[in-house]
């Protein structure tokens, strides 16, 4: 048999003995490990020697689960704790996924140039906002957010633009040239631009 002595739903100890019950009790009572203000419930078995919460022991002497003590508001989780594999687990926020949920609940902060991102099947990542959004919140100024602008219309201009263009002019002038309009020193730099461009046409050339 085991007897249980708690106080306020609390467990102080859980003793086990074949004695007469009754005859234990008094003896715990003379030696003051029941006192006045304790109280005490007699088990055939209890399954858990460690738990802690008397209300967590059914009649059987089973020992509700971590979600039943929950549900049943026997066990109230911290803000940072959560269920993981059956017991109670602290968040981490040396963990990725932890130290997001973290920020989630409010208990932890991004960087102010951050977010966080879910894929299309739920998980989560720590990512950079743009500069559209650093800029809408005032995270960066103006004149910050135009060089950033600059530079990706540069870029653009150079993937998009700037081999079309050569090969305009180079057709411009050499319709110019074949219509003897150009310099004597104009026809040597066109001459020198068209071997260039050959020359970077056979040392990159196309798959078929």
């Amino acid at each position: 048999m085991y007897i249980v002595i708690y106080k306020y739903n609390k467990i102080k100890n859980i003793i086990s003995s074949n004695n007469n019950i009754e005859q234990v009790i008094k003896d715990l009572k003379l030696k003051n490990f029941i006192l006045d203000d304790d109280k005490y419930k007699v088990f055939e078995n209890i399954q858990d020697m460690g738990v802690k919460d008397i209300r967590a022991i059914k009649d059987d002497g089973s020992v509700m689960s971590i979600e039943e003590q929950i549900k049943n508001k026997i066990l109230v989780l911290e803000k940072d704790e959560e269920i993981k594999n059956g017991v109670v687990y602290k968040l981490d926020k040396s963990i990725r996924e932890d130290f997001i949920k973290l920020v989630e609940l409010g208990l932890e902060k991004l960087d102010d140039r951050q977010k966080i991102v879910t894929n299309e099947d739920g998980s989560k990542y720590i990512t950079q906002k743009t500069y559209e959004e650093l800029f809408k919140e005032n995270l960066i100024t103006a004149e910050e957010y135009n060089n950033y602008i600059i530079q990706i219309r540069q870029g653009q201009y150079q993937s998009n633009l700037d081999g079309e263009r050569a090969e305009l002019l180079e057709s411009v002038l050499s319709n110019l040239a074949s219509q003897n309009l150009l310099t004597e020193e104009q026809k040597l730099q066109l001459e020198s631009l068209q071997t260039k461009r050959q020359e970077i046409k056979t040392q990159y050339p196309k798959q078929n």
